[in-house]
């Protein structure tokens, strides 16, 4: 991961970055405008991506810059963050960050895809299991010298994206192959969405044409590579969430009264409102850990962030329902859209248990 750098900005840039994301995202009507991607077959604010990708250059955070990119990891985790607090339904997560980084690790061959992905043209991943995890031996598609047969689900953003990032196994030799498959050359059926803002689908090729980009261990090596980066950035993604639940509950119950008192005085509800503030502040220190220190192993530290920020990203939503009563579970309250965004993030590229058992193999416990 050294070819990532930690950070080309300081932190008043970084914190401008932040304000300037936040209020691209927000004056375009998010969070409140996700209810209307329900009916949408693609669930991607096209104008948006486009001011953020394009205008403001977000479509190439993390990438090398002689391809078009800028910045490094603490860019990348002020972007998540700021994106996870307004519930943008862009691909910064999905193709910028892991389909980009997995495509910045993958050598020469993988450098036109890389300026592709930094002018702001969607890559999807078509890397993980039948389960949505990324696990080696479950790639569900076979190659050959020049074609990818399968059909990978759980594609985030399959709908809109202009090519597809393909792990595959040899159909001879059972060798890992990572391959590029234009969209024009797969079948992409859109999944009914949990979060409308994040929309999945299901993927097939028949006989596609490919371009190879690595095997055996180089091709292992950099799906590992982008995979750890985009847990870490899902962490932030879930840290911006978490940090908007609380703060909208934190509102709610400094008004909201009961027996002529606020609830929010009363000692049962003082005990839930610290110890949510103390997951968010785990995680808040998880994620500034791995930005400003050199990690002395990144994929068991991406492995711990996404298994707390799956954890408490759940409960911070799931809190946030609860202490807002019974307008918590109105369709008309963002609270559910929080724990819609909350549910898919943990099932995203494994849940907590999952990285609990990587972080057993990866530790030899």
């Amino acid at each position: 991961m050294a070819d990532l750098p930690p950070s080309s900005l300081d932190s008043g840039e970084l914190a401008e970055l932040r304000d300037t994301v936040r209020s691209a995202a927000s004056d375009s009507g998010y969070p409140e405008a996700v209810r209307a991607l329900e009916e949408s077959s693609t669930g991607l604010d096209v104008d948006l991506w486009r001011l953020l990708a394009e205008d403001i250059g977000l479509a190439g955070v993390g990438l090398p810059e002689d391809l078009g990119g800028l910045g490094g990891l603490a860019e990348i985790l002020a972007v998540a963050e700021e994106l996870g607090a307004t519930l943008a339904p862009v691909p910064f997560l999905t193709s910028t960050v892991l389909s980009g980084q997995v495509l910045a690790h993958a050598g020469a061959e993988a450098h036109p895809y890389v300026e592709r992905v930094a002018t702001g043209e969607i890559a999807g991943a078509a890397i993980t299991d039948s389960l949505g995890r990324w696990d080696p031996e479950g790639v569900t598609c076979t190659a050959d010298a020049a074609t990818v047969t399968g059909m990978v689900r759980f594609v985030a953003h399959g709908a809109s994206a202009a090519f597809f990032v393909v792990a595959a196994k040899d159909a001879a030799s059972g060798e890992l192959r990572l391959l590029v498959v234009e969209a024009a050359d797969a079948a992409v059926t859109a999944l009914p969405p949990l979060d409308f803002s994040r929309p999945m689908a299901s993927v097939t090729f028949t006989a596609a044409p490919a371009v190879l980009l690595a095997s055996g261990g180089d091709a292992l090596s950099a799906v590992d590579a982008g995979v750890c980066v985009a847990l870490i950035a899902t962490g932030a993604d879930q840290l911006g969430g978490s940090q908007k639940c609380f703060d909208m509950t934190l509102d709610y119950i400094k008004t909201r009264k009961q027996f002529n008192r606020e609830i929010g005085s009363f000692q049962a509800v003082k005990h839930r409102m610290a110890d949510a503030l103390m997951q968010v502040e785990m995680a808040r220190s998880g994620l500034e850990r791995v930005t400003w220190d050199e990690s002395a192993d990144l994929d068991v530290d991406a492995a711990v962030i996404k298994a707390w920020g799956s954890d408490s990203y759940n409960a911070l939503a799931a809190e946030a329902i609860q202490l807002h009563g019974g307008i918590g579970f109105t369709w008309e309250h963002d609270a559910h859209l929080y724990f819609r965004r909350a549910r898919f993030d943990a099932a995203f590229l494994g849940d907590a248990p999952f990285h609990r058992e990587r972080i057993a193999d990866l530790q030899a416990w």
